[in-house]
């Protein structure tokens, strides 16, 4: 099957010729135009509630700025040469909103004069309970006379889900340089599921995505090479 996909895809091949599946190390390019040892700001993100969330006591016991905050911090210190930069305890952003803080380019380039920051990083985050359940098409086939049939099957499906978006500022001229959104769901074995170890397990799925705003990473991938 898979050769025929291949034969479809690329041409006829050789009588002769097989297939091997091979996996491959693929290098990427950081997002960012860095030098790579910037002195960069941590601001506070903005922090998206929902009615959900506001109801259910486990995400509220969850200081989602702090968690973060620590996590981006120790994966920059560890894997990259930028520098980190603390904002103040009293620092406040002057809107929630993302699209205005996109604009804000005074208020982004007085952070960058006090803190000495070449590149300010803020955004606004989102980690919710969510139920994706429900009825989905699968093929199963008949034993009575072997043909393919299609049915609808109810599935459970209820995970935490985590949505960052990054909001990368230059410290010098206060201008938004990138903006970019990462998201991940995770699957849980019920809606009693520890809310903290699903908050690490989303931000460990994504950790790749993130340091590829900043470093040079990698990515695997299949690729498949015809031999005589």
């Amino acid at each position: 099957l898979l050769l025929s996909l291949l034969i479809a895809l690329f041409g006829a091949a050789p009588a002769f010729a097989g297939v091997s599946q091979v996996r491959l190390k693929l290098p990427l390019k950081p997002r960012l135009p860095l030098r790579g040892n910037e002195l960069i700001a941590l601001a506070p993100f903005v922090v998206v509630q929902d009615a959900e969330r506001a109801r259910d006591k486990r995400l509220q016991n969850v200081d989602l700025q702090a968690e973060f905050h620590r996590f981006l911090k120790k994966q920059i210190d560890k894997k990259t040469k930028l520098e980190v930069v603390e904002t103040p305890p009293e620092f406040k952003l002057p809107t929630q909103n993302l699209a205005e803080l996109g604009r804000a380019t005074e208020f982004w380039k007085a952070v960058g004069i006090s803190t000495g920051a070449e590149i300010i990083v803020s955004g606004t985050l989102e980690f919710k309970v969510e139920d994706r359940s429900g009825y989905k098409t699968e093929p199963y086939q008949s034993p009575v006379n072997g043909q393919t049939y299609y049915r609808q099957v109810y599935v459970e499906q209820t995970g935490f889900v985590f949505d960052i978006v990054f909001l990368v500022i230059d410290g010098r001229t206060g201008e938004k340089i990138l903006q970019d959104e990462f998201k991940d769901f995770r699957q849980t074995g019920g809606r009693r599921a520890d809310e903290l170890q699903g908050l690490f397990e989303n931000l460990f799925s994504l950790e790749n995505q993130i340091l590829n705003l900043f470093v040079a990473r990698e990515r695997e991938a299949d690729r498949y090479i015809f031999t005589d």
